[in-house]
C-alpha cells in the first residue's frame, strides 16, 4: 500500500485541485473531467472521491485484520490455540442443578465415583515449548522439564488444577470413607488447612474473575409455598474433554525419572524463591 493517502496521491504537486495540464485519459483523474470537458466544482468532486476513500479504508482494515490474526495464530502451535483464548470453540450447554440430579460426580463416596474424578483430574505434569511459554507472563526463572524428557517448560492447565481443588473438599466432607485425609487432618492440622484454604480461595478468585451473569430463576414446586431456585443455568462453555486431551498429548512420561517426578538438577544451578514468586521478573 502507498505510502500516501489516495487524495494525496491524486493531489501529489501539492496543489488544491487537479493538475490544469493532465490529460483527461489519465487514469488518476479519470471520471473527475466532466461530460462537458469542464472541471467540475471541488464539491462534485469530492462526491465521487467519497466512495472511493471509503472502500479504500475498509480495504485497509480488512488486511490489517487479516495480518492480525496471522500473527496471532502464530504463536502458538496447531494444537494449542483451538482452546485458549478468542480461538476456544463454544458450546451451549445446560447445567445440572437439582439436588436429586445423580451426577457421577456426587456421593455416596464408591470406587466408580472414584474413577469419575480420576477421569477429569489426571495426574502429571505436561511440558509447554518456548513460544508457548513467552506468551504467559509468568516467572522468568520457571522450571523446565529435562532435555532428556523432551525439554520445555513444566506446567499444568489452570483448570484441572481446580477440579482438583473441588474434589479436595468434597472428599473432605466424607472423613469416614477418605480416611487419608481425616489423618492429615489430625496429625497435621495446620498443613491440612491451609491447602484447604488454598483451593477454597483459588476458586474464590476464578469465579469472581469470570463473574458469571447468568441468571438463576425461580419455579413454585408442589407442596412448598416458597419459590425454589432452578439452577438448571444455560452456559456458554468452552470444551473440558479437549482440555484432557492436550494434556494427554503433552503430559511428560514420569517412567523417565527414578523417582517418578523431575527434582532438582544436579549439573547446574537453579534460581531458588522462598515460594513460587508473584511478579513474573522476581529474582530469587
Amino acid at each position: 500500500m502507498p505510502s500516501m493517502s489516495f487524495e494525496q496521491h491524486l493531489f501529489k504537486h501539492g496543489q488544491d485541485e487537479p493538475d490544469e495540464a493532465a490529460t483527461p485519459d489519465d487514469p488518476l483523474l479519470e471520471g473527475f473531467i466532466s461530460s462537458r470537458g469542464q472541471k467540475p466544482t471541488r464539491l462534485a468532486s469530492w462526491r465521487r472521491l467519497l466512495p472511493w476513500i471509503v472502500h479504500v479504508l475498509l480495504l485497509s482494515a480488512s488486511i490489517a485484520f487479516f495480518l492480525s490474526a496471522r500473527s496471532t495464530t502464530k504463536q502458538c502451535p496447531e494444537t494449542w490455540f483451538p482452546i485458549v483464548g478468542e480461538h476456544a470453540p463454544i458450546n451451549s450447554v445446560r447445567f445440572h442443578g437439582n439436588l436429586e440430579y445423580a451426577s457421577p460426580f456426587k456421593g455416596p463416596p464408591s470406587k466408580a465415583v472414584d474413577e469419575a474424578w480420576d477421569s477429569i483430574t489426571p495426574l502429571g505434569v505436561i511440558s509447554i515449548p518456548e513460544d508457548v511459554y513467552a506468551t504467559l507472563n509468568a516467572s522468568k526463572h520457571a522450571a523446565k522439564v529435562p532435555a532428556s524428557a523432551g525439554g520445555g517448560y513444566m506446567a499444568v492447565f489452570e483448570g484441572i488444577h481446580l477440579i482438583h481443588c473441588v474434589r479436595s473438599l468434597w472428599e473432605n466432607t466424607y472423613p469416614s470413607y477418605y480416611t487419608s485425609q481425616h489423618a492429615m487432618s489430625l496429625d497435621h492440622p495446620d498443613e491440612w488447612h491451609a491447602h484447604l484454604d488454598h483451593c477454597a480461595d483459588m476458586l474464590r478468585q476464578k469465579l469472581m474473575c469470570d463473574a458469571d451473569a447468568n441468571l438463576v430463576t425461580y419455579n413454585w414446586i408442589k407442596n412448598h409455598y416458597a419459590p425454589k431456585p432452578n439452577f438448571n443455568v444455560q452456559h456458554q462453555c468452552r470444551n473440558y474433554d479437549r482440555l484432557l486431551d492436550i494434556a494427554a498429548q503433552l503430559k511428560v512420561d514420569g517412567r523417565a525419572f527414578p523417582n517418578g517426578w523431575i527434582l532438582r538438577p544436579t549439573d547446574r544451578p537453579v534460581v531458588e524463591f522462598e515460594e513460587p514468586p508473584f511478579e513474573p521478573d522476581a529474582e530469587g
